[in-house]
């Protein structure tokens, strides 16, 4: 079992990341998030939901006119929008994703975010053995 400690930052920040299965409460994580002063501190902040070898998820807040600058990752990339907009640059095409909307990106895609609203986003990675 993989867990991750409190922090100064984020001293309720204990939990397991990896298990035989993991259970997480999506609008609590979200609650934690935006009363931490990194919220209040910075264009936006993110909480890792699950870890292992292979997968990675994230929730992500983001404030109006925040950005994820440039980047590709190895592996590939589901960004579903729980609540907000945001418009993703991939491939030098803009795409606007609305909320309930989700879009999956391959490996090595460059692309970048641009949150049009206040923004809660799942970002998933999976990693090929």
């Amino acid at each position: 079992m993989k867990t991750n400690e409190a922090t100064y930052a984020r001293p309720g920040g204990a939990r397991v990341l990896d298990a035989p299965y993991v259970v997480t409460d999506i609008n609590a994580s979200l609650s934690q998030l935006m009363n931490e002063e990194g919220w209040e501190q910075t264009d936006c902040n993110g909480i890792t939901l699950f870890k292992t070898d292979n997968l990675t998820s994230v929730l992500i807040c983001m404030h109006t006119g925040s950005r994820i600058g440039e980047n590709s990752i190895d592996g590939t990339v589901t960004i579903h929008v729980i609540e907000g907009e945001v418009e993703l640059t991939a491939d030098e095409e803009v795409v606007t994703l609305h909320t309930g909307q989700m879009v999956m990106l391959h490996q090595e895609v460059t692309h970048s975010l641009l949150a049009t609203e206040e923004t809660v986003m799942l970002l998933t990675n999976h990693v090929c053995c």
